[in-house]
């Protein structure tokens, strides 16, 4: 869907009267990637490794994303559910994202914030790591292999 098609639908499926404006402005403020605003550290894995997004996400979100965050730049490739038409846990969006980098699943290491996808990446033979915290992380991607220096 276009972000105009996603307004509607949504403002018709809320009952909403709000503008495409009003309602994308609301509908981001739901947004809070503090989690990946440590740059450095994603430069870091960027210059050694390739770095693939994977997101459940809809065209308003994503066009106000990656205009907002600079932690983008870091993601050549970039698989939404929107775009992809189909979501997390679906095995179907990780077999693409596996596609767009080239690799197979098990010289993948997919995190996410949500269990269950991660969960979903390991049945698929990935490494599927629980992002819990940027020290967590840090340690789980070493555990595997990862060098972060």
């Amino acid at each position: 869907m276009r972000p105009h098609e996603w307004y509607l639908h949504l403002n018709k499926r809320l009952g909403s009267s709000l503008s495409f404006d009003q309602f994308r402005e609301v509908w981001n403020r739901a947004l809070d990637p503090e989690p990946m605003q440590d740059s450095g550290f994603l430069e870091k894995l960027a210059k050694r490794y390739r770095l693939a997004l994977l997101s459940n996400t809809d065209p308003i979100h994503i066009s106000y994303l990656e205009a907002t965050y600079d932690f983008f730049r870091f993601f050549p490739v970039r698989i939404y559910s929107c775009t992809a038409g189909v979501s997390k846990p679906n095995p179907l969006i990780y077999e693409q994202a596996l596609r767009a980098c080239k690799v197979r699943a098990p010289e993948a290491i997919y995190v996410d914030d949500v269990a269950a996808y991660a969960e979903a990446a390991r049945r698929l033979g990935m490494a599927g790591i629980q992002y819990v915290s940027p020290a967590q992380l840090r340690a789980d991607l070493q555990a595997s292999g990862i060098e972060i220096t």
